[in-house]
This record gives C-alpha cells, sequence and structure tokens, in this order.
C-alpha cells in the first residue's frame, strides 16, 4: 500500500480484508485462503484467527514477529552470538518455509558439509569426527533460558551449550584446578598434556624431578578408584614424598648435601669430608660412599638405611683386613700399617721404596727387581716347599729356600764347591761365573779349542729338556772319543783309537805332532813334502758295514802302487 494513502482509506481497505476473511466458516472456504497445513512445530497456530501471530497485513512475515516468541534467538542475535547473528537482517522466511504440511522440517541442513564455524564455535581435534547428537543432547544444555522453556526442552535443539569443557566432560581434577581446560589440554586429546608448564605451579619442576611421571607425585589418597589430588599438596619438605635414607640422623635439611640434579648430585657430589672426624685423602678420595657407609641389615621387609654414624675409623684394620695376618704386631717399628703404607695406595710410600736392606736379607742383583708377591705371598712357582704366607719367619740362608736345586744334586757331596755362589751369583743364574780357570782344577782342564766350546756342549741335557737335565757327575776316565766321534773307524794298525793325542791336539783338528817315522813306511826324500790326502785320500774305502773317506790301514807302500812307469815307444 502507497504510504500517502489517507487513513480513513487504509481502515476502509483493513475492514474489507478482515470481512473477506470473516466470510464463511465452512472447511471449503478455509481451503480457500491458507496456503496449507503448518509445521508440527507451528501446530498450534493453525486457524485464520491465529494469521496476524505470524503475518503482519499487508505485508511480508516480519523477522519481529517469529523473534516475538523465539526469544532465545532474539537474545542471541541481539549480542551477535550463534548461527543466526550473521543473518540478523534477512527474513527467516529464506531458510525457515512454512505451510508445507506437519511433516514438514524447518531446520533444514547438509551435516556432512555443514561448517560449524559459522556458529561461533569452530571444531578442532577430536571434536571434528563427532556427531551432532554427542554434544547436542539436552543433559548438556546450561543456558539458563534454554533449559527454562520446556517445549525447546522436550524437543531436538541446538541451542543453549556452552563452550566450557566441564559441560560436556567430566573435571577429571574434580574443581582443584582452573576451568580453562585450553590452557594445559588441547582438542587433539587428553594427553599429553602439551600446554601445561609446571614452572606455573608453586612447584617448578627441576633435575632429576622433570622425568618423574604425574601419577608418582599425584597419587590417589583413597585408592586406585578416587581422584588424583592436585591441589593441597604438602611439597614444602623433601621427605614429604621421599623416604629419609638416614633415618632421621641427619637434622639438616636434604639441599645442604642433595640437589634434585640427582641424589649423588650438588653438594652431595663434592662433600667436604674434611668437615668431618675423618678426613678422605688419596685413595679413600676415590672411594664410593657406600663402601665406607654401608647398608645396615635390618629385619626382613623393612628398608635398608646407610649406615653414617661410623665410631672406629682411628685404625686402618677398623675398615681393612690385615693382609698380613698380625706378622707385624710383634715389632714395634711396624706394628703401625703407616710404618710401610700410605693413603696413597697399597703399593705407594714406603712399600713403594722400602729398603730391603733394613731386613736379614738385602736384596741385591736380580732380587731387585723381584715382585714382593713373588716372595711374600704363599709360595713361589719353583720352591712349592718353602713356608707359604709367611713374611718374617721363613728361610733365606740358603739359595735352596727359595729356589730348585737345578742340578738335581749333582754338586751335593762337594764340600769344596757344592754351594751355589761358586759358580752363580744375584746378577743372573746364567751366564755362570765359573771360569776356565776353575776347569783347570778338574781332571780336564780346558786348553785350547775347548775353552770356546759352550758349557752345554759337553754338559748335554739327557731326555727330555729342562730343571735337573744337565749333566756335571764325574767320569772314571775322559776320553775324545767320549765327546767326539771317531772319523778313522778301524783304519789304523798298531795305534788304538782312543789315543787322539798322537796325531792331534787341543788347539785343533789339523794334524801337527804326528810322526811318520813310527808307521812302516817313513817319509823320506820327496814324500816328506807330500801332502797327507795325496796318499791318504780323498776316496771311499769300505771298512766293514761302514765307509770312510780317507784310508789309512792298507795304504799302498810299493812305488808301482802310486807311481805309473813311463815307457819309451817301440821301433817301427
Amino acid at each position: 500500500m502507497p504510504s500517502g494513502t489517507p487513513v480513513s482509506s487504509k481502515m476502509r481497505i483493513n475492514g474489507a480484508i478482515l470481512l473477506l476473511l470473516s466470510v464463511g466458516c465452512s472447511d471449503s472456504g478455509v481451503a480457500q485462503i491458507s496456503p496449507g497445513a503448518l509445521s508440527a512445530a507451528h501446530s498450534s497456530l493453525e486457524g485464520m484467527s491465529n494469521c496476524t501471530a505470524c503475518h503482519t497485513l499487508g505485508k511480508t512475515i516480519a523477522n519481529t514477529n517469529c523473534l516475538a516468541c523465539h526469544v532465545e534467538l532474539r537474545a542471541r542475535i541481539g549480542a551477535g552470538t550463534g548461527l543466526h547473528a550473521p543473518y540478523g537482517q534477512r527474513s527467516c522466511t529464506e531458510c525457515h518455509k512454512e505451510h508445507h504440511g506437519k511433516e514438514f522440517t524447518l531446520i533444514r541442513f547438509d551435516r556432512k558439509s555443514f561448517d560449524h564455524s559459522t556458529t561461533g564455535y569452530r571444531l578442532e581435534g577430536k571434536h571434528f569426527s563427532l556427531d551432532c547428537e554427542q554434544c547436542h543432547r539436552r543433559d548438556h544444555i546450561t543456558a539458563a533460558d534454554v533449559r527454562s522453556n520446556s517445549a525447546l526442552m522436550g524437543s531436538k535443539t541446538y541451542l543453549g551449550l556452552s563452550r566450557n569443557c566441564a559441560s560436556c566432560h567430566r573435571d577429571a581434577h574434580a574443581g582443584q584446578l582452573s576451568q580453562d581446560c585450553l590452557s594445559c589440554h588441547s582438542y587433539d586429546g587428553w594427553k599429553p598434556v602439551r600446554g601445561f608448564n609446571h614452572d606455573r605451579a608453586r612447584f617448578p619442576l627441576t633435575g632429576k624431578h622433570l622425568q618423574v611421571e604425574c601419577a608418582k607425585c599425584h597419587t590417589r589418597p583413597g585408592g586406585p578408584e578416587t581422584q588424583m589430588q592436585f591441589a593441597k599438596m604438602e611439597f614444602s619438605r623433601c621427605n614429604a614424598c621421599h623416604t629419609d635414607p638416614h633415618a632421621g640422623r641427619f637434622t639438616q635439611p636434604c639441599g645442604q648435601c642433595h640437589a634434585t640434579a640427582g641424589w649423588k648430585e650438588g653438594a652431595a657430589k663434592k662433600f667436604d669430608h674434611a668437615s668431618t672426624r675423618f678426613a678422605l685423602r688419596g685413595k679413600h678420595a676415590s672411594v664410593r660412599c657406600e663402601q665406607c657407609h654401608a647398608q645396615s641389615n635390618p629385619a626382613r621387609g623393612s628398608r635398608q638405611t646407610q649406615a653414617f654414624h661410623i665410631t672406629n675409623f682411628s685404625r686402618c684394620n677398623d675398615c681393612h683386613a690385615d693382609p698380613h695376618k698380625g706378622q707385624f704386631t710383634r715389632n714395634p717399628a711396624t706394628s703401625t700399617c703407616a710404618s710401610c703404607h700410605t693413603e696413597a695406595g697399597w703399593k705407594e710410600g714406603k712399600a713403594r721404596t722400602f729398603d730391603h736392606s733394613t731386613t736379614k736379607f738385602p736384596l741385591r742383583g736380580k732380587h731387585v727387581s723381584v715382585s714382593c708377591g713373588r716372595c711374600h705371598n704363599g709360595a713361589p712357582p719353583d720352591n712349592p716347599r718353602s713356608s707359604a704366607g709367611r713374611i718374617d719367619t721363613r728361610k733365606f740362608a740358603a739359595c735352596a729356600d727359595c729356589h730348585q736345586d737345578p742340578h738335581g744334586g749333582q754338586f751335593a757331596d762337594r764340600k769344596d764347591r757344592g754351594s751355589c755362589e761358586s759358580c752363580h751369583n744375584e746378577n743372573a743364574f746364567s751366564p755362570s761365573v765359573y771360569t776356565a780357570a776353575d776347569h783347570a782344577s778338574t781332571r780336564l782342564p780346558l786348553t785350547g779349542s775347548h775353552g770356546a766350546v759352550p758349557c752345554g756342549r759337553c754338559h748335554a741335557t739327557k731326555g727330555n729338556a729342562g730343571i735337573a737335565s744337565v749333566t756335571f757327575a764325574r767320569r772314571a776316565d775322559v776320553r775324545c772319543v767320549d765327546c767326539h766321534d771317531n772319523v778313522h773307524r778301524d783304519t789304523f794298525t798298531g795305534v788304538s783309537a782312543a789315543d787322539c793325542g798322537t796325531c792331534h791336539g787341543p788347539d785343533g783338528w789339523k794334524i801337527s805332532v804326528f810322526n811318520h817315522g813310527r808307521t812302516a813306511f817313513p817319509l823320506t826324500g820327496k814324500h816328506m813334502n807330500l801332502r797327507c790326502a795325496v796318499c791318504h785320500g780323498p776316496g771311499v774305502v769300505q771298512t766293514g758295514a761302514s765307509a770312510v773317506s780317507w784310508r789309512f790301514k792298507g795304504t799302498p807302500a810299493r812305488c808301482v802302487d802310486c807311481h805309473t812307469q813311463k815307457r819309451a815307444p817301440a821301433p817301427e
């Protein structure tokens, strides 16, 4: 209707319309005027008398008429929140059609393509995969205006949900922490709690505490089915969580010795033992604490504790067993461990530079380099008869007290040379100090080439090589053939094979003293200048079962046996 129409004309037109609407009460008359049945949600507005509840005469349906009933939407549109806020200037009828019958659905949208961010609440993480009904449930509605509307609460509605996590999810912390769940958790999952920073709590985590699982501290005091404790926790003292391993023997705060970086870190790692009655020096400084402060052995089932209160420590044997088994306690000069040893090490100090000359057995020669344990730690390997393990009472006057006789007693009955010192000394067992001059006092003085022959060539081993296998026993007679092979076999006549000195001397094998005049063929004239080999070899002569390369017995004596006569040629 034009805006310039007179009021009286408007009244007449409106009256005509009302008259028209009131004409006829039959069903056929209503059907001719109504465009169709209303949906089930608006079925209470059926009837000609209710048209103006939604329609304005002479105009299209106004949003104000819709919002007069849907006050919950009107409040949200006015606040600029919810799905309808951006559409506040558009007509409701663009989306919600009526007069299509009771079964017609006023709210129509594609769930798969619906953009939930248009509601002002974007679905993220785990929320994105949920069905609508998992969140839009009556028991999740928190808005007071929606909950007071019995029509909405009795039907399906998408209004009234809160953005507060606790409106849908159970508060796992039972009100102990802030309701701002997203300050710690995310839409991707309840765990891990990436957003939580323990530094914002009253107990910042440092050192080893950073590696502890939450449940180790935040326990369930009432049992496994009860709520974990997050608030009103005691943490000002270490023993509020940790059992005191010292069982109350220390009254000072734990932090004075220990740190969160580790039980053995911090002051505990660099604990100044000098502040106690036993300062650590030498090897003691590298000993682990529990080696001295050993765990006690309480009743079975109770917690073991470290023994830090040690009363006896003035003597070494308060902690260390005496390895000498009291052998030095009788001598005042050696009655204390410090007389030989120091804290720098068992083999340090005087024990390392111990002057053995102060004892009854000064060390000389090879004895200086022998390790202490070879003599003072049980029986030496080469003399199982020694007094094992003894230090101050063992025998040492004779070499045989420690060393086994390598000659097997061959010199035991020789009073003049029966002691080891006659041939050996402390510098070394070999070479022997027994000289060629000493050998001259025996039945075989070493003369000529014999003086250069090693002892072992004559005093050879018998059987298996080893100790007591060298022969030094006296012989009834000493002949050349006892050591040397008879290369001449039985090729001499009238001369004993044992009488080598007839031709040879100790200076060498070459003949220098043989007198050919003693044989049946004295050398005269030119024969005197001939070499022996011209007549006696070389050649092979069979002598029984053996063969020699020189011949002496049976050497030809006639001239023709050696010389061939030259004859004049016969006349032609």
